[in-house]
């Protein structure tokens, strides 16, 4: 059974770990599992705790430092979630496949940095294909697919009668009336499940090493603040912050494989400065932290008349944040550059929150470019950490494609006869659960930081395998992307590298 304990309690020798792995999120996870599955004994660090089942995403992050933003306030999210199992503790299940698009997208956009990804997605179907089944995602593989939501089947009906093909969104959620399915408890977003039903790190047993010849222990209440690197040019330990006890303490490793979401390892490389790295970690061409992307998108809500009495719009909405989407202007013709995004039901957290209303989200892959970056303050926290500041600004581009899916979704809310029409503020800029680049991949040093395995360039034992090795942000929600493409990389680490 894995260890799962407060790094205050660990009592076990720090060199007994063949790699050490920094996040317990997605990416961090499957990575563990899989050197495990190679025999290896493995520690991941995290920061947060678990979080308490039924727990609320903003409540639980409050506690948690905040990010510079370009006005100069504190109000950027640098997270997905601070807790052992990361972001997919309180995400919305939503688990799209990238396309080739996402990979090549170089063919609709052009920016000051390398767009596409090393890789194929041809590469990723296997591995696409095993955390399917490792995440029971509906409609996959053969689990059953979750049923549409009545502002699902509303939304459904509406787009075919504009001539908009609909989709059921594969979920990674058990369906209600399946063994250990949903129970509809709550309107289910940014939400901790408290039944297990939606799929997380701990609800699948993805850190589960029994019946793993190797081990994992999760040691949490612990900030990695830097990576020292010994006189070989190898990283030889971590230098980390325990809050609980105020104290730094070292832990050697043998190898190192981040994966703290593309702020939080960008910001450890920068910060990891010394003789052999003077701008920090895989920094030489002052690439670390660029190309940030959060992903464009928004909210269209609709505000509807009580036509009948019994419309669907007017009760609760109990269960998954979605069930339906429409991916008809992915690559399209229409939208800017023809390359668009998806449009999905989007509820809103709380189940009375919906009541009279019809809310739709769009979302699309930003343009990278180099000035929009992770950088470091000359300010530090109450600890002595350099605040994190992001530099951010959409590109004109970008404005247009995300219009362009905004009248859309306005068009679908129009033809269910919505009243009125508002578009939620929109901050870019400020951060979202959805991160990634910072850390190219690719095989140039010139124009990327980590090789397409996660190897950083020129050294030998520091992998990254998150989100922020995304060249480009992809169309679609990441975190089933991520996860293929950790298990594709952790397990390019043959034994001997390991």
């Amino acid at each position: 059974m894995t260890d799962i304990r407060h790094i205050a309690a660990h009592v076990c020798n720090y060199t007994n770990f063949d790699a050490v792995v920094i996040g317990s999120g997605p990416s961090g996870s499957i990575v563990a599992r899989t050197l495990a599955e190679k025999g290896c004994h493995v520690a991941v660090l995290e920061y947060g705790g678990p979080a308490c089942p039924g727990a609320m995403l903003g409540p639980h992050q409050a506690a948690y430092s905040k990010a510079l933003t370009s006005n100069g306030h504190a109000d950027g999210n640098p997270w997905t979630a601070c807790c052992v199992g990361g972001g997919m503790g309180f995400y919305n299940a939503i688990t799209f496949r990238y396309r080739q698009a996402d990979l090549s997208a170089s063919q609709y956009l052009t920016t000051d940095m390398a767009i596409d990804w090393p890789i194929t997605v041809e590469e990723l179907e296997p591995y696409y294909l095993e955390i399917e089944h490792l995440l029971e995602i509906s409609g996959a593989n053969g689990f059953p697919s979750y049923p549409a939501s009545p502002r699902g089947l509303m939304l459904s009906n509406a787009m075919q009668e504009l001539g908009i093909r609909s989709k059921t969104i594969p979920l990674a959620i058990r369906p209600p009336g399946t063994n250990k399915g949903c129970i509809n408890c709550s309107a289910c977003d940014e939400l901790a499940c408290p039944t297990d039903a939606r799929a997380s790190v701990l609800a699948r047993n993805i850190l589960d090493d029994s019946a793993l010849p190797g081990t994992i222990s999760v040691l949490y209440g612990c900030f990695v603040n830097r990576i020292q690197m010994q006189n070989d040019g190898r990283a030889g330990a971590l230098e980390c912050y325990v809050p609980l006890s105020s104290e730094l303490i070292r832990i050697p490793i043998e190898r190192v494989i981040v994966c703290a979401n593309a702020i939080q390892t960008a910001a450890l490389m920068l910060r990891s400065k010394s003789d052999h790295a003077p701008k920090g970690i895989g920094n030489e061409s002052g690439l670390v932290g660029r190309g940030l992307s959060f992903k464009i998108g928004g909210y269209s809500v609709g505000y509807m008349e009580r036509a009948d009495g019994g419309s669907d719009a007017f009760a609760p909405h109990w269960g998954p944040h979605s069930t339906v989407y429409t991916d008809e202007f992915y690559e399209h013709n229409g939208a800017p550059c023809k390359f668009g995004g998806l449009i999905y039901e989007a509820n809103f957290p709380l189940p009375n929150e919906n009541v009279g209303v019809v809310r739709l989200h769009y979302i699309a892959g930003e343009e990278p470019w180099s000035h929009n970056r992770v950088a470091l303050d000359e300010a530090a926290d109450q600890y002595g950490t350099p605040y994190i500041r992001f530099e951010y600004r959409s590109s004109e581009n970008d404005r247009a494609r995300r219009n362009f899916l905004a009248d859309r979704a306005d068009d679908i809310l129009r033809h269910l006869r919505a009243f009125r029409i508002e578009r939620e503020p929109y901050f870019p800029g400020k951060g979202s659960s959805h991160l990634h680049g910072t850390m190219r991949a690719g095989s140039d040093p010139r124009n990327s930081v980590v090789d397409s395995c996660g190897r950083v360039h020129g050294l030998t034992n520091i992998h990254v395998m998150d989100g922020s090795v995304m060249n480009f942000a992809g169309n679609s929600n990441p975190t089933h992307t991520i996860m293929a493409n950790a298990r594709r990389m952790a397990m390019s680490l043959g034994e001997g590298a390991i």
